[in-house]
Order: structure tokens, then C-alpha cells, then sequence
């Protein structure tokens, strides 16, 4: 990360939270702490009212450089309950890009509601059982948008490894996981894969321009089949 995108996701961090401490900064930004005491001056020398408190962290002083968002209390408080699932049930390169947006929309709270959902945030845990953290999801939702054909090692329900390639249809999550269903280029049908079953997905460079069923239709089509 550039020096100067560094510096304005600093800002945007500082603003998402009341309080943030050195050990925040280093650890968001993978930076040593000088490196951090040296933004925190660049800031300071650019005009942002950055202050100091003793025992809780660095703050900026002066929120009104940015217009509250127009949430009510309530919404801001969702978010909260979101982002408690969505690290359990997202992987990480998905989850990153959520916590950073999430970031963007807490900077932009007024100071009441930041308040209020801090202190929501401090007494708010998921308690889910253990399972494998996901994986691929942020390789599949750009197969699916992009049509690119994925190559995919499998191991099924009943312990049998296989490869394929497959061309994503879409992303679904049901019994605690998340599935992608895709056209299974061996099968020549479309097949539910498990991604806590994947062993490995990779893109083959190639795209595929099959205009395939949607992800509803194709739960629609299960359904039916199930009922009869």
C-alpha cells in the first residue's frame, strides 16, 4: 500500500471508532510503530485534529469535516449484528473487503450513534460451532460475474476424490455452509459443490459463454424434483 493510501485508510480508521490505539494501527497495516508515529504527524501537519488520550488511544478531534450519514440508530446497529456473522461465515479476503466498507460507513456516523454502536458492538458475540473456515468465495463470485471457467479438485459426501472443470452459476449458503453451484463440464449437468469440500480451485484462463440457467431456476428445479 502506497504511503498516501495509507494514509487517507488511517483517517478513515481513526474516524470508524472513538478510540484507537498503536497496536491497532500496526496491526491493521502490517507497519512497525514508528512507521505509525510518523503518519499520525503527517495527519496532524495536514490539519487533521488528531489528539491523544492517555490509557484509551488517538481519536480525530473534530468530526465535522464529514457530513453524518443519514441512518437512523437502528440501521447503524444492524450493521453490527452483520458483521458478527459475517466473520463466521465469510473468508477472508471477503470478509476484508466487508470490514473495510463497514469502516467507511462508521466514519460517517455522528457521534451519538457511533457511541451507541460501539457500545452495542462491545457487548455483542456469535457463538456458532466449529467448523472449517470458508474458503473460495471471493474466486467464485468473480467466476460467476466474469463466466470464468473454474478447474476444481472435489472430495464428495462419500470420500471419493475427483477433478473437473466447472462454469459458476452462482453462490448459495444453506445447512451452515456455503455451496457453489456450477455446470459441471464432465457431467454435463449442473452440480451443488460443498466448498468446505474443495480441495482446490484454480481459473483455467478460459471463459465460458453459455447463457446457463439462473441460481433461482435452478433451485426452483430441485425443489419441483423433490416434491414429487
Amino acid at each position: 500500500m502506497k504511503r498516501l493510501e495509507r494514509l487517507t485508510a488511517l483517517m478513515s480508521l481513526l474516524q470508524s471508532q472513538h478510540y484507537t490505539t498503536i497496536a491497532q494501527i500496526t496491526e491493521r497495516f502490517d507497519i512497525s510503530e514508528r512507521t505509525v508515529f510518523r503518519d499520525l504527524r503527517a495527519l496532524e501537519e495536514s490539519g487533521v485534529p488528531v489528539t491523544f488520550e492517555e490509557g484509551r488511544g488517538y481519536r480525530v478531534l473534530d468530526r465535522h469535516f464529514l457530513a453524518p450519514m443519514a441512518l437512523t440508530l437502528d440501521e447503524a446497529k444492524s450493521f453490527i449484528f452483520a458483521e458478527q456473522l459475517a466473520r463466521k461465515y465469510l473468508d477472508a479476503d471477503t470478509l476484508k473487503c466487508y470490514l473495510s466498507g463497514l469502516e467507511k460507513v462508521r466514519n460517517r456516523l455522528g457521534d451519538h450513534q457511533l457511541q451507541e454502536v460501539e457500545s452495542l458492538a462491545s457487548r455483542t458475540l456469535v457463538y456458532i460451532g466449529e467448523g472449517p473456515s470458508p474458503r473460495f468465495l471471493t474466486l467464485v463470485e468473480r467466476a460467476c460475474t466474469d463466466r470464468l471457467v473454474l478447474k476444481l479438485s472435489y472430495i464428495d459426501a462419500h470420500g471419493r476424490a475427483s477433478e473437473r472443470n466447472i462454469e459458476p452459476i452462482g453462490i448459495t449458503f444453506y445447512s451452515q455452509s456455503w455451496h457453489v453451484v456450477a455446470y459441471c463440464q464432465m457431467r454435463k449437468a449442473y452440480r451443488d459443490f460443498k466448498l468446505a469440500r474443495v480441495e482446490s480451485l484454480e481459473p483455467t484462463g478460459l471463459v465460458f459463454d453459455t447463457d446457463h440457467i439462473t441460481l433461482d431456476q435452478y433451485i426452483q428445479k430441485i425443489q419441483a424434483e423433490s416434491s414429487h
